[in-house]
């Protein structure tokens, strides 16, 4: 599993989960789950941006209370976790660079092989 948490308005985010939609794509069908978790309360804004991204995979949006961010400690947006099948964390990447999508689909890799 993939989570990762950002916000709109972050062109990191935005190229993050362009990254997680082309993991999605290739990975899903093997069993990795991607889940993107918006820090937005504005729904509409947030279906929009999934919208417009072609976004296929799991979006949610961390209430008010940020609960989902606060039990990840969550500090710098985006952060994204790779867990395995005992939801422990098995990696984790802070921020985004173009270095990111080759390291995701080898973490995505290795995830699936512990399948």
């Amino acid at each position: 599993m993939v989570v990762s948490f950002g916000a709109l308005g972050n062109p990191l985010w935005t190229r993050e989960v362009q990254s997680l939609a082309k993991l999605h794509r290739q990975y899903s069908k093997d069993g990795l789950v991607v889940v993107a978790v918006f820090q937005d309360q504005d729904k509409k804004a947030v279906k929009a941006f999934a919208q417009k991204q072609k976004l296929s995979f799991i979006i949610t949006i961390d209430q008010k209370s940020l609960k989902g961010a606060e039990r990840y400690k969550i500090s710098t947006m985006p952060t994204t976790y790779f867990l395995d099948r005992q939801h422990k964390v098995a990696w984790v990447q802070v921020g985004f660079s173009e270095t990111a999508e080759p390291a995701y689909r080898k973490q995505a890799a290795r995830l699936i092989q512990f399948r």
